[in-house]
């Protein structure tokens, strides 16, 4: 009688790992809207997990990155504004559109992700 032995592949495990952490860090992008040290940690851990994910884990981990980098720049470019009179408005404005584009950039992500798909351009700047 022959037993057939299944032993259980290394990627699978890694793969699911790294599905969460890539909901975590959609999550705590999102989070990041309201609290902001968040979305540190979320980046921290996007870069960490990166260099070892496979294809389509490491494009979300490059959009979780870049959607950081460039949330970023939006909120010192308002912080900047915000010390005249005449870009305080804008810069609110500006504060406002960045927020729904965060939340909307880091939710499309997570679907694609829920979805078992890669994010389609990574490095793009729209969703």
């Amino acid at each position: 009688m022959s037993q057939t032995i299944y032993e259980p592949s290394e990627a699978l495990p890694r793969d699911r790992d790294d599905r969460v952490i890539g909901i975590i860090n959609y999550v705590l992008l999102i989070l990041g809207n309201v609290t902001g040290i968040t979305s540190i940690i979320a980046v921290i851990l996007a870069y960490a997990r990166r260099e070892d994910a496979t294809h389509w884990m490491t494009s979300h981990y490059t959009y979780q990155i870049r959607t950081f980098w460039i949330a970023l720049v939006g909120v010192v470019i308002c912080a900047i504004l915000t010390v005249t009179i005449v870009g305080a408005p804008l810069a609110g404005l500006l504060g406002l559109a960045l927020w729904v584009w965060v939340l909307v950039r880091s939710a499309a992500g997570l679907v694609k992700l829920a979805q078992g798909e890669a994010v389609a351009d990574p490095h793009g700047f729209w969703i």
